[in-house]
This record gives C-alpha cells, sequence and structure tokens, in this order.
C-alpha cells in the first residue's frame, strides 16, 4: 500500500513535469506563429516584430528551462524522500528485532531467577524487573507495528480465544484474568497478542485493575464479541480522543501508541475496537472479530489466575 502510494506521487510529479513543459512549449509555438504572420504585413515595422520574436524565444526558452529543472528537482526529492522512508523503516525493524531478542533473554533469566530462589514473599526488586521487561517488549512491539502498520502483511488463521488468554497468565500473575464464553475467530496470531496483551496492560497500568473479566459472545453478520472488562478506576477523558495517535489524556498517561495500535490491527483484520466506562467503575474495550464458523462459539466461564 505505501509502495502504491509513493508510486503515485512519483506519477503526479512526473504528469506535473510532462504538462507544463508541454503547454509553455505550446504557448512558445503558438505566439512565434502569431508574431511570423504579423510580420508579413509589418512592412516598415518588420525589425520591431523581429525583436519580439527574439524577445519570445529568450523567454519561452529560459521559462521552458526553468520547468524542466524544477520538475526534475521534484522527481528527484519524491524519490530521495522515498528511499529514506525506507532505510528508516528498515533500520528501524533491525534494531527493534536485536532489542526484543535481548529482552527476552533477560525476561527469561529473570524468570528463572524468580523460580531458583522461590522467595515466600516475592522479591520486590525481581517483580519489578519482570514488569519492566513485559512493558519494554510491548513498547518495542507497538513500534514495530507502528512502522509496518501500512505496508506489512497480516496472515489470517483459526484463533481459539481461550487459548490466547490462557496465555496472559503468565505475564500479570497477580491480576485474575476471568474468561466467559469462548469461540474461534479468524486473525492474525501475533497481531491480536499484541491487541490483548495491550488491553490488558492498559487496565493494569493506567487502571490500576487487580481483576479482567473478558467475555466471549455473538454477534450479528458472523462475528464475535469479545469485552475486556476491568475493575479499576476507569478513564475520566474524553473517550472519543482513545485510539488517536500520540494524545496525552493525563500528564502521567501514555502516547496512546498502545491502544491506536490496537485499534489499527483490529481493523486490519476485518474488526472494531470500541471503548466505553464500566460500570460502576472500571474500563471496557470492545472488539468485534469474523468468527471462524458458526458452530465455535461456546458460553463456558472460566477463570485464569496465577
Amino acid at each position: 500500500m505505501e509502495r502504491n502510494k509513493d508510486r503515485f506521487k512519483l506519477l503526479l510529479a512526473a504528469l506535473w513535469l510532462a504538462f507544463t513543459v508541454t503547454l509553455a512549449g505550446w504557448w512558445m509555438i503558438f505566439g512565434l506563429r502569431q508574431i511570423e504572420r504579423l510580420n508579413q504585413f509589418a512592412g516598415e515595422r518588420a525589425g520591431e516584430f523581429r525583436h519580439h520574436h527574439r524577445m519570445l524565444v529568450w523567454e519561452g526558452g529560459v521559462l521552458i528551462v526553468l520547468l524542466v529543472g524544477g520538475g526534475v528537482a521534484l522527481l528527484g526529492y519524491v524519490w530521495r524522500e522515498r528511499r529514506r522512508h525506507q532505510q528508516i523503516e528498515e533500520f528501524f525493524a533491525a534494531f527493534t528485532h536485536d532489542a526484543k531478542t535481548a529482552l527476552a533473554s533477560l525476561r527469561l533469566q529473570a524468570e528463572s531467577l524468580v523460580e531458583d530462589l522461590d522467595a515466600n514473599p516475592p522479591n520486590p526488586l525481581l517483580a519489578r524487573l519482570l514488569k519492566d521487561t513485559l512493558r519494554l517488549q510491548l513498547q518495542l512491539e507497538n513500534s514495530l507495528f507502528l512502522v509496518n502498520l501500512r505496508s506489512g502483511r497480516l496472515l489470517p488463521q483459526t484463533l481459539r480465544i481461550s487459548r490466547l488468554i490462557e496465555s496472559l497468565r503468565f505475564h500479570w500473575p497477580e491480576v485474575t484474568l476471568r474468561l466467559s464464553g469462548d469461540g474461534v475467530v479468524l486473525a492474525d496470531t501475533r497481531a491480536l497478542e499484541s491487541v490483548l496483551t495491550n488491553l490488558v496492560q492498559n487496565a493494569v497500568i493506567h487502571g490500576q485493575a487487580h481483576q479482567v473479566a473478558i467475555t466471549v459472545e455473538a454477534a450479528e453478520s458472523g462475528k464475535l464479541r469479545i469485552l475486556v472488562a476491568d475493575d479499576g478506576r476507569g478513564f475520566a477523558g474524553d473517550f472519543a480522543q482513545l485510539g488517536t495517535l500520540f494524545t496525552r489524556h493525563t500528564y502521567s498517561s501514555g502516547s496512546g501508541v498502545g491502544l491506536y495500535i490496537s485499534r489499527q490491527l483490529v481493523k486490519r483484520m476485518g474488526g472494531a475496537l470500541e471503548f466505553s466506562p464500566g460500570e460502576p467503575s472500571g474500563f471496557v474495550a470492545a472488539l468485534s472479530l469474523p468468527q471462524a464458523s458458526a458452530g465455535s462459539f461456546s458460553t463456558q466461564t472460566k477463570r485464569v489466575t496465577a
């Protein structure tokens, strides 16, 4: 998509160059022909028309040269910006991948330390280290999605919601996850994991939630509706602005990248993501995704805890 847009910009610049040069050339040729016709009937004033002829040739030539130079410079600028954008994307993707690998190794070592020490009560420094590494991993994942949001490809496949929710408990052992219902959706594995992780992370970090209830229910038009509701302090700002890129809702809030990426990823997977206040408190995120099959919905309730 992004490459097609860059090619379209180059095509527009080339068309503008061809049109303006052609128009200037036609104007000069037309003017010269009119001067030649007038010169035939000029008589004693023939010298004056020859002066106008030379002036038109010089002015027209300079105008065409300037138009060609400006058009070539514009084409070169568009091409250079395209190459620069590609180089930035490649560098950022490589840097993010290396950083994610190092953070994954650091997280595994921290988890090994927690298992080896088996302290009771748990060591607060190790718990904070695990939370910080998870947060950095999620931020890097969001940054990578942000860079490749338009040009990246998603691979839809059948995914069971309960399996994705089950994997989340390892990230937040102190949070109770309650799953009501189940189903199979058509979505990209990495993208949907990132969406759910962002929503739970938002509930834990910004909402100070201790419990997150996830409800899966059938919706119209062959879709599944997934409600992620927490018992946190909720959100006191404008819900219409949630999911807007780089919007700080409070002094201590984040950049809004997580919710923005989540909404865009769900949209690209053929769904929608909306936010609303919880009752009596908390925060609710409602996302809908295409259902894999008509018989892939279950209403059983499951509690997921550490």
